[in-house]
């Protein structure tokens, strides 16, 4: 139960410091396209902007990476629990789906 809440706890802190990166990036991607387009603005507020942007996207990397560290360990120690167990025991249907195309010949091997 306690490995259960730490997965999903690192799992969510992974995704949050993934999404606010992503968000950033894409601002900083928006910002490099209107500098591009506004061109001969030495001293425009957008390099300002892309600055602040650029350092933003530097620490988030590095919490993304941290979290991302952080679920490796809990999902190796989850992953711990099944390798105890003696048998996974997995309700599974087989259904063989019709292939109108199959040739026996293509899958021999030369």
């Amino acid at each position: 139960m306690n490995n259960d809440r730490e997965l999903i706890h690192a799992a969510m802190q992974w995704h949050a410091a993934h999404a606010r990166r992503l968000a950033i990036g894409t601002l900083r991607r928006r910002l490099d396209k209107e500098i591009k387009a506004y061109d001969g603005a030495l001293f425009s507020p957008l390099y300002r902007q892309q600055a602040d942007a650029a350092r933003q996207l530097t620490g988030l990397k590095r919490k993304e990476l941290a979290a991302l560290r952080q679920l490796a360990k809990a999902c190796a120690k989850q992953r711990g629990h099944f390798d105890l167990a003696d048998v996974i025991d997995l309700d599974m249907d087989v259904k063989s789906l019709p292939c109108a195309d199959w040739e026996p010949a293509t899958l021999t091997q030369p």
